[in-house]
């Protein structure tokens, strides 16, 4: 595929897999639409600011717990109230520049505290940009808008959190929700393969891995929890049923992994196809208990626990199997510890549907759950001390907010030397094009002209058909609907649909019916002025990071190796908190490479060696976690060797990527391995996913990293 056509794909043809954000966009409407008629039919036009700021806060929703959106709503209200003033500030050309650099610097450093606050300091930035080309006659008239401002965000603030049914639990309930999705897409999975086991091509190379999925849900889940439970740590009812259904997901999933691990090299011969049949109808009935416990924290419905019969067919199975004749010794290691995986994967199942079926109900707790408790979560980090993390010149986010703020003070000395009409339209463009990482920018570009111009040309088209403002007020809010409720779902789909309604809004304000051409080419400069920005102000490729990302995550893996072999059990604190750690720098690197893609230039087949280092990386990782499920109970072996001998070769792998340098030779000899033949299976199938992972690293080119 050409990268001009990658760059399409991406950019235009790929859709999100969420759910329309009806709400958003219904609420988003009624922010701009009702105090624009009021403005309207009582001619006050100083009103139209309370639809203005209406929608920047409304756009400051982000979704999640309601104590973070209410934060971060009234976060925008207040500080927009203060950008208003600005307004009254009647700076000249060479003080507007000044002012530009140092106030979009410091929005571009809320990126420092999240996505969501980043979001934030970009939608401040861009006020104040209005704010200081349409300035006030007085300072009077600046604190009306500031106080308009203030109306406009209290009505959007009171749309979304007071008009609609406050469930302060919904969005955890959403979020843990999710996790139990993904789980159930996993057996069913597993489930559906051939009983000869699926195609070695089909476990390499997985379209979509569901291991960084589950990681991910897992982590926003606990992040949504954690914020809700906040404040209301002495209540007992939902939000402790919600940790323990978190807290059983998270044990699921190695459980999980190791099952499926070990029906890859349990023995696929036909007279152990009907063995595997049950095994895999097991996991097929599991999956319909995890979307039951989704489905019930969806929608509240009755969740009924059913008896488990799984485990008992697949013991009866293995029993006739071997009344027919003697296995051998890996066979009966493989498939009873099959079963003894599936009979925890069942224990978990059948009680956490019923701790779903007691928060339904209003019930306590159940008294007993098969279930490790969840480690303690981490202390809450200082307010400065992310901003200090990214007050230094290797910080992506220090390089970014500079980037940002000497762009948009470029874009404002144009913008005022020209004379633009609707100038501030540029100067936005850059803000909201211009991202972190280059091919990101890339992206935007094109998603924000194409949107622009397609939404522009729709915004002209019902100008020329109708005039009627009524009617013009009515489309502006249908389109502020739609464009809000599908942004989770495509963006260059809400740029095409935002752009009219922003067209059509400030047309309805000023009157001018010809500003769809204006706001094509504002956007088209704004576009290329961020371009040249990430082009030639401290360019940030992401080829340069990318090696120091899968070395982290090499480390990472190698982290969780040891714990596992000192810790004896999946269950412990200890291997859990390193499962979890592994699975954010895998997370990252993954990001760091769909980031490089982005920005790739070259022969496709050269990216060919990256994807196999990240793929065998995630299945050493699920080497591990097979491991780790048969090191339970105080007779375990030995495997100190087989840890000193695998951290030896990740720490070489992850130093080779970062100095872009080819790894030293395997050791002529493998560790030896002990225990029963289920720990050597394991034991000898992780050395051989480190070999092929070695061997990934060894034909990594060095001018693809260099």
């Amino acid at each position: 595929m050409s990268p001009l056509r990658h760059q399409l794909q991406s950019s235009f043809l790929h859709v999100e897999r969420a759910r329309p954000a009806l709400g958003s966009g219904l609420r988003a409407a009624l922010a701009v639409g009702v105090p624009t008629a009021a403005a309207a039919a009582w001619h006050l036009p100083a009103a139209t600011w309370v639809g203005l700021a209406g929608l920047f806060v409304a756009l400051a929703d982000r979704g999640g717990p309601y104590r973070d959106r209410a934060r971060a709503m009234g976060a925008m209200t207040l500080l927009g109230a203060v950008a208003g003033l600005i307004s009254a500030a009647h700076l000249p050309g060479w003080a507007a520049v000044v002012f530009t650099l140092v106030c979009v610097t410091a929005c571009g450093f809320a990126r420092s505290y999240g996505d969501t606050p980043g979001f934030i300091g970009v939608v401040l930035a861009n006020y104040a940009v209005v704010s200081l080309f349409l300035p006030a006659h007085d300072l009077h008239e600046a604190l009306t808008r500031s106080a308009l401002f203030m109306v406009g965000g209290a009505w959007a603030m009171l749309l979304a959190l007071l008009l609609w049914p406050l469930r302060l639990y919904r969005p955890a309930r959403f979020a843990v929700a999710a996790c139990y999705d993904v789980l159930a897409d996993r057996a069913d999975e597993v489930g559906r393969w051939p009983l000869e086991g699926p195609a070695p091509t089909e476990l390499a190379v997985p379209a979509v891995p569901w291991e960084p999925r589950i990681r991910q849900s897992l982590e926003t889940a606990g992040s949504v929890l954690a914020v809700t439970r906040r404040g209301r740590m002495g209540e007992s009812g939902r939000g402790e049923h919600l940790l323990v259904l978190l807290e059983g997901a998270d044990a699921l999933v190695p459980v999980l992994i190791a099952l499926t691990e070990t029906l890859e090299f349990a023995p696929r011969e036909p007279r152990y196809l009907a063995l595997r049949a049950e095994v895999q109808r097991a996991l097929a009935e599991l999956a319909t208990d995890l979307r039951s416990v989704s489905l019930a924290l969806e929608t509240g419905g009755e969740v009924r626990p059913r008896k488990a019969g799984g485990p008992e067919r697949v013991r009866q199975a293995l029993a006739v199997l071997e009344a027919a004749g003697p296995l051998s010794e890996p066979a009966r290691a493989a498939y009873a510890h099959a079963h003894a995986l599936l009979r925890r994967l069942y224990e978990y199942s059948l009680a956490l549907l019923d701790v779903a079926a007691a928060l339904e109900a209003g019930k306590p707790m159940p008294a007993e759950l098969p279930m490790a408790p969840r480690p303690a979560e981490a202390t809450s980090r200082s307010l400065l001390e992310p901003l200090r993390e990214n007050l230094n010149p290797r910080s992506v986010i220090f390089r970014h907010a500079l980037r940002l703020g000497v762009s948009a003070a470029v874009a404002t000395a144009l913008v005022t030397g020209l004379g633009l009409n609707h100038g501030y339209w540029v100067i936005i463009t850059v803000n909201v094009v211009l991202q972190p990482y280059t091919g990101l920018t890339l992206q935007r570009s094109l998603q924000r002209v194409a949107g622009t111009i397609l939404g522009a040309a729709l915004a002209a088209g019902l100008v020329v058909l109708v005039k009627d403002p009524i009617i013009i007020l009515v489309a502006i809010m249908v389109l502020f609907a739609v464009a809000m409720s599908i942004q989770p779902i495509s963006l260059p789909a809400f740029q095409v649909l935002l752009t009219p309604a922003l067209v059509l809004l400030a047309e309805l304000q000023s009157g001018d019916w010809e500003l769809a051409g204006v706001r094509i080419v504002n956007t088209l400069m704004g576009g290329v002025l961020a371009l040249v920005g990430a082009r030639l102000l401290w360019p940030s490729p992401e080829h340069l990071r990318f090696p120091e990302q899968v070395a982290n995550a090499l480390r990472a893996d190698r982290d969780y190796l040891r714990v596992v072999v000192a810790g004896r059990s999946d269950e412990e604190p200890a291997v859990r908190e390193a499962r979890r750690r592994m699975g954010i720098a895998l997370l990252n690197a993954e990001a760091s490479f769909q980031r490089m893609l982005i920005e790739w230039r070259g022969p496709a087949r050269q990216l060919e060696p990256l994807m196999a280092l990240l793929t065998y990386a995630r299945r050493l990782t699920s080497a591990v976690t097979a491991l780790s499920t048969s090191l339970r109970g105080p007779n375990a072996p030995d495997l100190e060797p087989v840890a000193r001998y695998t951290a030896a070769v990740l720490e070489d792998l992850a130093s080779a990527v970062e100095q872009r340098r080819a790894p030293s030779p395997l050791p002529a000899q493998s560790p030896p391995l002990e225990g029963d033949a289920l720990t050597r299976t394991h034991g000898e199938r992780l050395v051989r996913q480190l070999s092929v992972l070695h061997h990934a690293a060894e034909r990594l080119p060095s001018s693809l990293l260099a």
